[in-house]
């Protein structure tokens, strides 16, 4: 995505913004880490640190992101307590970091560990 300004172009792209919705919500109590977005044969593997962004989709639409995040999280856990609690801080650190509007962020439990 190109961002303009007085003095030319800033160019983000999706994988930059992945890494910064990733990092986000693995900062989030509850959450063991991300998941693949494509689970082969039913198994999960537990995404963490550098390949965080994996567990993350992004959709440029009318100059807005649409984030869709897989995640694990934590056994006896009310889930939409951390689901609410990714959101918040995915929304807050990708409108900071990059100054573009988050139109939607989805929460996708994929598994729950003990």
């Amino acid at each position: 995505m190109k961002i303009k300004n007085n003095l030319g172009y800033i160019d983000i792209t999706r994988k930059a913004i992945a890494d910064i919705a990733g990092n986000a919500a693995m900062d989030c109590y509850g959450l063991v880490g991300m998941a693949h977005k494509r689970g082969k044969d039913g198994l999960i593997e537990i995404l963490s640190g550098d390949q965080a962004n994996k567990g993350v989709g992004v959709i440029i639409e009318d100059d807005r992101l649409i984030i869709d995040l897989y995640v694990i999280v934590e056994y006896a856990i009310k889930i939409s307590v951390v689901a609410e609690n990714i959101i918040s801080n995915v929304k807050y650190r990708v409108e900071k970091e990059t100054s573009l509007k988050v139109k939607r962020i989805s929460v996708n439990v994929v598994s729950v560990r003990v």
